[in-house]
């Protein structure tokens, strides 16, 4: 390419090169790069082999042509613009060009010009050009290498810097600034163009951590080896204080292999995490060691040996008190664990583990050992296997002295006969359920109770059709609520349920039953239910219950009953505010003139006569109370007060028309009653009584034998 200081310059005066003459055409013909004579609107009028190969285009397709054939369409009315302004005003036009070749690819050119003067006089313009485009590519694959190596290092966590040769500082990333920045470093520390080894020499701390004067002197002394040559990367881990937090670093030093001149990556990675870590993992290691020596027993570890025999690898420290034996003798001489087995048993134990060898399995057995103080003892042995990722199959397992479970097996077999006698004879109902609570065995006393023989429970279920059992209330008692069905769902006790029975005779057998489940190796397989007949209790408590929530003289609900009632419609109605329901208050007019007339005994016939006429008039969900001596009231649920008005008139004329009858005595009897409707608006369930009472002593007041609503915000 021609230096442009050197171009051609034109005769003074001429305004640009002479004219014709052998010189340009050699130069525009000959010239080793692309050259071309563009006229003054813009036709090309000369073009050399190189400037036609550079585009693509052979000489003929070009002259005579417009120059912006080859720029594109977006350029092409600025090009024009300075083409016209540079023959026109002179100065220089010169640069680098986007231009596009014939089979459309892009180019980047180099061009410079100078004015030149044709035969006729007019101005044109001598363009020669370079083809930079490869150069450019490679510029811009370096410069894209360089920004997306400066982005790498600022993406990572690392504290990363890149040295020089002489341990210059001259790159950083943005984590080595941010921390030195938290760190307080100081600009001449840290920063690029500063001297990495002589912050180490000078001061206690490196650039980007804070390093102990006792570290400071041996990562120096290593740095300059690799500075040297003699080492090409290290490793040097330290404490960093960072606040009130401890903190650890690790510094990795590294030549970069084949870099012209040096350069030498230092990375500080913070592995406080990391450290934090080992120390749980050592810790946790500690407290396994601790655990496997303070479970009882001996825990083990064993594969398959290259013959196929069984290796032992571990034994933790309770090997010793189990036989007598030390880990490492355990270890080294697995025979010397089946040395101590007895006879009995010791084949049976051999072949399953064989078996467990042969296909990979579990493996568990017991037997009888006698250690090396001549102690006999029962060893449970029980491992699990696992695949590893190598294919190799690893057992771990436990071997547990069941010396006592054995005794204790021998004692419960010689007691199987005294339990069975008990079951027998208990006179306490004693069924037992399998896991799809299907009886399996019951004794004497259930059948008895049930009034079945006990054969004839056998495979029945709490879901039998023949079975109908209720609760103390009389509401029905779901089969999957049974207590044994309770037990087997939950895998626990239940306790004290009452149930009601009915026996095949149609009698109602009241229990209280009792549910247990009873485990082998940790899964349920069975319920023990016991039950004991309390008829009598429970007839008793309902008995009880019933005079205490009703008047002894004429069995209707006594006031603790119906105040208990109220209550509860009281809260329906809070609930459900678009429910009506209503009270009645009835009071007996000159009751009192009875008594005293005729004696208590035909009153008290009085209160039973109209108790009777009321029940007659009312549904079976309505309450029917004596509140007091001759007061009554009626609780009437989901009633409307025209419906309870029209109830209350029906009562009074019924009372009136219906006169009572003690022996020969006819005695007349009427009703003062009183109506009002609950409200959810009501304070509480009493106001709605109070409204029906002051309407009841309004009807007494105003001549008796009457009803009246009671209004107003009680």
């Amino acid at each position: 390419m021609p230096n442009p200081d050197q171009r051609l310059q034109p005769p003074p005066g001429s305004g640009g090169l002479p004219a014709g003459g052998p010189w340009l055409e050699a130069l525009v013909r000959h010239a080793p790069v692309g050259v071309a004579v563009i006229e003054a609107d813009g036709i090309y009028r000369a073009v050399n082999p190189a400037y036609c190969a550079l585009y693509g285009y052979v000489e003929a397709e070009m002259l005579g042509r417009s120059f912006l054939m080859v720029f594109p369409p977006e350029q092409q009315a600025q090009v024009m613009q300075r083409h016209q302004q540079f023959l026109r005003e002179g100065g220089e036009l010169k640069g680098e060009w986007d231009v596009q070749r014939r089979d459309g690819r892009q180019l980047r050119v180099l061009s410079e010009s100078v004015a030149v003067v044709g035969e006729d006089g007019q101005m044109s313009r001598l363009v020669y050009v370079l083809d930079i485009t490869a150069r450019t590519q490679l510029e811009q694959t370096k410069e894209d290498s360089r920004r997306m190596i400066l982005s790498v290092m600022d993406a990572l966590a690392a504290h990363i810097c890149v040295l020089d040769e002489n341990a210059t500082i001259i790159k950083v990333n943005r984590a080595w600034r941010d921390f030195a920045a938290r760190q307080g470093g100081q600009p001449d520390q840290c920063c690029e163009g500063s001297n990495y080894l002589a912050a180490c020499e000078r001061a206690s701390h490196l650039p980007m951590a804070i390093l102990p004067s006792p570290d400071a002197a041996p990562f120096a002394a290593r740095l300059k080896e690799v500075l040297a040559g003699r080492l090409d990367s290290f490793q040097f881990e330290y404490p960093c204080p960072s606040g009130d937090q401890p903190a650890w670093y690790l510094a990795r030093v590294s030549r970069v292999q084949g870099a012209e001149p040096m350069r030498i990556v230092v990375a500080h990675d913070n592995v406080t995490e990391l450290k934090l870590v080992e120390e749980v993992l050592r810790r946790h290691e500690a407290e396994l060691r601790d655990l496997a020596a303070s479970v009882p027993g001996a825990l083990f570890r064993m594969q398959r040996g290259p013959s196929g025999r069984p290796r032992f690898f571990y034994f933790s420290p309770g090997i010793e008190a189990l036989f007598g034996l030390s880990p490492a003798q355990a270890c080294g001489d697995g025979r010397s664990l089946w040395r101590c087995a007895l006879e009995d048993g010791r084949a049976e134990c051999k072949e399953a583990l064989r078996r467990a060898l042969r296909g990979g399995e579990n493996w568990e057995c017991e037997l009888q050992i006698r250690s090396q103080d001549g102690v006999l003892k029962w060893v449970h042995a029980k491992a699990n296997s696992k695949v590893q990722a190598n294919g190799v199959v690893l057992w771990t397992g436990v071997l547990t002295d069941v010396s006592v479970r054995r005794q204790a097996q021998i004692a419960l077999k010689a007691s199987e006969e005294t339990f069975r006698t008990f079951f027998e004879t208990v006179p306490l109902g004693v069924v037992y359920h399998d896991r799809s609570a299907r009886i399996t065995a019951a004794n004497p006393a259930a059948g008895r109770i049930l009034g079945l023989e006990a054969a004839q429970l056998l495979g029945k279920t709490p879901f039998d059709p023949g079975w109908h059992a209720i609760r103390e209330d009389g509401s029905d008692f779901p089969p999957e609520q049974h207590p044994a069905m309770e037990a087997l769902r939950l895998g626990l006790p239940v306790r004290q349920v009452v149930m009601g029975v009915h026996t095949p005779d149609g009698s109602l057998v009241w229990l209280q039953v009792h549910a247990t489940p009873l485990f082998k190796q940790s899964a349920l397989t069975e319920v023990h239910a016991s039950f004991e007949d309390i008829t009598e209790l429970v007839r008793t408590r309902q008995e009880l219950r019933r005079q205490a929530s009703t008047d002894h003289l004429t069995g209707a609900a006594n006031r603790r009953q119906f105040m208990e009632r109220l209550h509860a419609e009281y809260g329906r109605i809070q609930r459900k505010t678009e429910i009506c329901s209503c009270v009645v208050t009835l009071d007996l007019d000159f009751f009192k003139h009875v008594n005293d007339s005729l004696g208590h005994a035909a009153g008290d016939a009085v209160l039973r006569h109209v108790t009777l006429l009321m029940r007659l008039g009312t549904r079976p969900l309505d309450v029917v109370a004596r509140i007091g001596g001759e007061e009554f009231a009626l609780l009437l649920p989901d009633t409307s007060i025209e419906d309870a008005l029209a109830l209350a008139e029906r009562l009074r004329q019924r009372v009136e028309q219906n006169p009572a009858q003690f022996r020969s005595a006819i005695i007349p009897v009427t009703v003062s009653v009183g109506v009002s409707a609950m409200r959810w608006t009501d304070g509480s369930a009493e106001t709605a009584l109070i409204r029906a009472d002051r309407a009841m002593y309004a009807v007494k007041n105003g001549g008796r034998n009457g009803v009246q609503v009671g209004t107003g915000d009680d």
